[in-house]
């Protein structure tokens, strides 16, 4: 016959099972709801790097959910100079980032395309379409700050959006 103590001890040793087996999978469910949103430059080592860096960010501090990558229509080899600089000095880590050509598997139904000063084939139905956004290389900070402009509109917009589905 099993004492009070080891019925205890095997319902708590049950319940961390059961923890350890399905926390992983409502964390990943919760993850395969994010909406991807691809921000795309011609390059990919500029524009569209930083703006999926911040969006990502702002993403997270206002509990949307979003998930950002960036693509180059032709994309360089490693992000800009002037962007590394410019995202280290913005506190952003970015060893791991490097340009990847637009791609018919980046697109899914859940995507949210928006260019940046390019236009993707018209094979790719495009939910923004940014322009007039400063040269990276020219001035890092003004690019920035009209990037971010951009993206405060952005989540103010997927915000109001996320409101209307709760209905």
């Amino acid at each position: 016959m099993m004492s009070v103590q080891m019925k205890r001890k095997f319902q708590i040793s049950a319940f961390l099972f059961l923890c350890i087996l399905f926390i992983p999978m409502s964390a990943r469910t919760q993850e395969e709801k994010k909406t991807t949103v691809i921000f795309v430059c011609e390059h990919g080592g500029a524009r569209s790097t930083i703006a999926s860096l911040y969006f990502n960010k702002m993403a997270l501090d206002n509990h949307l959910p979003y998930q950002a990558i960036f693509r180059g229509l032709t994309p360089d080899p490693i992000i800009t100079q002037e962007t590394e600089k410019g995202l280290i000095k913005d506190g952003f880590e970015t060893a791991s980032l490097s340009p990847i050509a637009l791609s018919a598997k980046d697109i899914t139904p859940n995507t949210l395309l928006i260019s940046l000063d390019c236009t993707p084939s018209s094979s790719y139905q495009t939910y923004h379409a940014w322009g007039g956004i400063p040269a990276i290389s020219e001035d890092y900070n003004a690019a920035r700050n009209a990037i971010v402009k951009l993206l405060n509109e952005l989540v103010i917009e997927l915000k109001n959006k996320k409101q209307l589905t709760k209905n």
